[in-house]
């Protein structure tokens, strides 16, 4: 019996996800559990796996393309069992499972946790509050989740429909298509039945107009793990209240421990960098500034019980942010192996969907690359980010005298409905006070 592949969906804020390459062809046999193609997400890329034993009868997405949760990716037959083929955009039969669920009833509307904006959008628009995935505290369904539902289930022509003639024939993914890549579908001749417009034809005009395109500069397109990060930075900018507070700190005593640490790690083959210890100091900071390790609900504030530190990590295409969770529990040398060890894995596309969730504050160091002080935007839905800048030497006062010193800037974005500014400013203090007495990491 024929078994359907879908898109898989990764983690629960996860709408679509990007075929990256597909690693199997139409008639390869496969084993469960191998590898059939990639994905990319907006937080990682993820190799999808064989659900059965078979043989690949149709694929149904093209590489490049971006896929919604659970949308059909291919069709594994079993061993000489005749599939007919489905015309990619088509309706894809239903399965008995899917059946039984549709037949099903849903969970009561009074079981499911939602917050009141979210119960009320949901009740206006006829909304079944148990087709919505949460992303609130709890599994909560938020307001925002109902948006997002409401864009998901508008089908593709039907937003498409809105822009072109409605006479128009053409597939749901071939108008996709023609979306994505800005092309009028007037200007296509269809081959499918009655002139209609299929994949094929979109994708033949699409590489017409290459050929034929004069030579211009290069254009990195804004998709997947970059497009991603434009969509969450430019929604983080527009829905936050940003502020971005700056203080220079004497970071000398915090240079010589360092070095210090590193010369009696050394046998143990340890080596700290800045990050391990300013991931600590920001921890320390946090349990006696919570407003911090905060974010904002529906309901209001909630002030998160785990301290879980994001630590930015660039990469050639993107930024991804690995989560070091209860970081308050860890000391420096365990501190110093998982950002290591998220470092490297980051830089193979190893990480998991899971290592890089729950953050509840972000830590972001672009001293490296020689930067003094900068504005790091907050990664929803936490509702603050230190931004780390490099460590030079300069003339500053000591002990009432003129001396060289090893200064440090920080820079503390935070979202002023959450926090005012002097709480902010406090907390940016405490960080300084372990900086210019990192032994207080002791007490």
């Amino acid at each position: 019996m024929a078994v359907e592949l879908k898109m898989l969906q990764m983690d629960q804020t996860m709408t679509k996800g990007k075929i990256g390459k597909w690693l199997v062809n139409e008639g390869d046999t496969v084993a469960q559990g191998q590898p059939l193609l990639e994905i990319e997400t907006d937080k990682v890329v993820h190799e999808q796996e064989s659900p059965a034993d078979g043989v690949i009868a149709q694929l149904l997405a093209t590489e490049g393309s971006d896929v919604p949760v659970n949308e059909l990716l291919a069709i594994i037959a079993a061993p000489g069992e005749e599939v007919a083929r489905i015309e990619p955009g088509a309706p894809v039969p239903k399965s008995q499972e899917e059946k039984r669920v549709e037949n099903s009833p849903t969970r009561a509307a009074k079981d499911i946790k939602a917050s009141p904006a979210a119960r009320e959008l949901a009740e206006k628009l006829a909304i079944d509050l148990g087709e919505v995935t949460a992303s609130g505290p709890g599994g909560r369904i938020l307001e925002s989740d109902v948006q997002r539902y409401i864009e998901l289930r508008e089908p593709a022509e039907v937003r498409s429909d809105r822009d072109e003639p409605p006479r128009l024939k053409a597939s749901p993914l071939a108008r996709r298509l023609a979306k994505e890549h800005g092309i009028a579908l007037t200007s296509i001749a269809g081959s499918g039945p009655d002139g209609r417009i299929v994949r094929d034809d979109v994708l033949q005009h699409r590489s017409e107009e290459i050929q034929t395109a004069p030579d211009a500069a290069q254009v990195i397109p804004m998709s997947g793990i970059r497009g991603i990060i434009a969509e969450r930075m430019t929604m983080s900018v527009q829905t936050n209240a940003n502020v971005t507070l700056h203080t220079e700190v004497d970071a000398t005593e915090l240079v010589q421990l360092r070095g210090h640490l590193n010369e009696k790690l050394a046998a143990r083959d340890i080596t700290l960098t800045y990050t391990d210890l300013l991931v600590k100091m920001a921890t320390n900071a946090l349990r006696t500034h919570p407003r911090l390790n905060a974010t904002l609900t529906d309901d209001g504030i909630h002030l998160l019980e785990e301290i879980n530190i994001g630590v930015a990590v660039a990469l050639e295409d993107g930024l991804v942010v690995p989560v070091i969770r209860n970081a308050d529990t860890h000391g420096l040398s365990e501190i110093s192996a998982q950002v290591k060890a998220f470092a490297e894995k980051a830089r193979n596309n190893q990480l998991t969907p899971g290592e890089l969730q729950g953050g509840t504050f972000t830590l972001t160091n672009l001293g490296n690359f020689g930067v003094d002080a900068f504005t790091p935007i907050i990664n929803p839905p936490e509702c603050a980010i230190l931004g780390i800048g490099r460590i030079v030497k300069k003339p500053a006062v000591h002990n009432d005298e003129i001396v060289v010193r090893s200064m440090l800037t920080l820079s503390l974005t935070f979202d002023h409905r959450v926090v005012d500014g002097a709480p902010a400013a406090q907390f940016l203090q405490t960080v300084a006070s372990y900086i210019q007495a990192p032994y207080l990491l002791l007490v």
